[in-house]
């Protein structure tokens, strides 16, 4: 392994003979145990504290760094192992970072969040405001929704969700949508074919959705949006 990664072992050495003292002072006492106990815990004791530093200091290290290490020089398999499920995890939320980045600059570019390049399982909340609001809840930033509506994507090309929460913050003359309900929401259009939802969230206008009885629109206009807690629609422009 990289001599740099592991510099800081030296320190924990006093810590580790004492962890061993104290082990070997509770098995002699025990009076039942054999040496070799004494070595099984010993091992245990290390490995963990082991992992625990690798933990610790790959967090400060690029994802394909640690795919090097992992592929060029580990060659204990419980370390292989370690440091595969480290490098998985790490790239996976990476590239989540890189998503999130990509849906923000695209939203302030188009004012709009486009449900169809989502993932599957994204959680989605949108801040609904009533339209005599909006302007204020961007210029107040203590001014909440007066509904917050949490689903999670189930079918990204249809916008199809199920919802886990559909929140009213100040009285509201819409209709609130039950726990578990599923449907499409989006952007209502219409025509010549009559009606329908586009996979697309709106700044600004009413939230269309559709739950078994025809596209409805929310009396509030969609304020904001946010994926996975990450705001990517911003009707402020960014001042929010």
């Amino acid at each position: 392994m990289d001599a740099d990664l592991f510099g800081d072992v030296e320190p924990l050495l006093p810590i580790a003979r004492a962890l061993k003292e104290s082990i070997d002072a509770k098995l002699v006492g025990a009076g039942t145990e054999s040496p070799l106990d004494v070595d099984a815990a010993w091992d245990a004791a290390v490995r963990a504290v082991a992992e625990e530093l690798i933990a610790e200091r790959l967090r400060d290290l690029d994802p394909e760094q640690v795919l090097r290490l992992y592929a060029e020089t580990a060659d204990d398999e419980t370390l292989k192992a370690t440091l595969g499920r480290w490098a998985a995890a790490k790239a996976a939320e990476l590239e989540s970072t890189r998503q999130v980045a990509r849906v923000q600059a695209e939203c302030a570019r188009t004012g709009a969040l486009d449900l169809s390049t989502l993932d599957t399982d994204v959680r989605i909340t949108i801040g609904l405001f009533e339209p005599r609001q909006i302007g204020q809840a961007y210029k107040e930033s203590a001014v909440p929704p007066a509904r917050s509506l949490s689903v999670r994507l189930l079918e990204p090309s249809q916008a199809y969700v199920e919802v886990i929460a559909d929140t009213p913050l100040l009285p509201s003359a819409g209709r609130i949508v039950a726990p578990q309900t599923r449907g499409r929401i989006g952007s209502r259009t219409s025509d010549g074919t009559g009606e329908r939802l586009e996979p697309r969230l709106q700044v600004h206008a009413p939230l269309g959705y559709e739950v078994g009885d025809g596209v409805q629109t929310t009396t509030e206009v969609i304020g904001f949006a946010e994926l996975g807690g990450v705001l990517v629609l911003d009707g402020a422009g960014g001042a929010r």
